[in-house]
């Protein structure tokens, strides 16, 4: 056996030290990520729900604006007919053509509204799935950094009964 190499085992026991703190350290910084990944899927959760509220707004609003246009176009007849008939011309040519311009033109705005609310709600649709999808993918991710932070962790403490075990060695040398 020759003589211990203490300044060998010295420098060993401070590289198990720094192993052992790189990894405490990479495993904290891993887990501040996950958090931060975490905290990300829910608010794309939240938003989620909020995109499927909206939908529903949606539906709800449009039904409201085709019941105004009908009642427009209600108003509107009732409008005409009085107007016509106050003029003495009750049927034929120009009363019909004004009736019938009056329905087209209420159906038309009907559909356009409907039309519309369903863009509308399409968008909030996707808008949801997206959201729900990067939920999925944060958490996912969020599980990854955690699982990396365990094994930062794990790493470095034993690389530092590695460097451990050479102080030991120098110093017995």
């Amino acid at each position: 056996m020759g003589a211990p190499n203490i300044g060998q085992g010295i420098g060993d026991i401070g590289n198990a030290a720094s192993d052992i703190f790189s990894g405490i350290e990479a495993s904290q910084g891993d887990q501040i990520k996950a958090e931060g990944l975490q905290a990300e899927a829910t608010n794309y959760t939240e938003a989620a729900v909020l995109a499927g509220q909206n939908e529903q707004f949606t539906v709800q609003s449009t039904a409201v604006q085709q019941y105004q246009a009908h009642r427009n176009l209600e108003k509107a007849q009732g409008t005409t007919a009085a107007e016509v008939g106050a003029a003495g011309e009750t049927t034929g040519g120009s009363a019909q053509d004004i009736i019938r311009g009056n329905v087209q033109q209420g159906a038309i705005q009907k559909q356009l509204v409907g039309q519309q609310g369903l863009i509308t709600e399409a968008g909030y649709t996707e808008q949801q799935q997206a959201d729900t999808t990067m939920a999925a993918y944060s958490s996912e991710a969020a599980q990854q950094e955690q699982s990396l932070g365990r094994t930062s962790l794990i790493g470095g403490i034993i690389g530092g009964i590695f460097q451990g075990g050479a102080a030991f060695a120098a110093f017995a040398a």
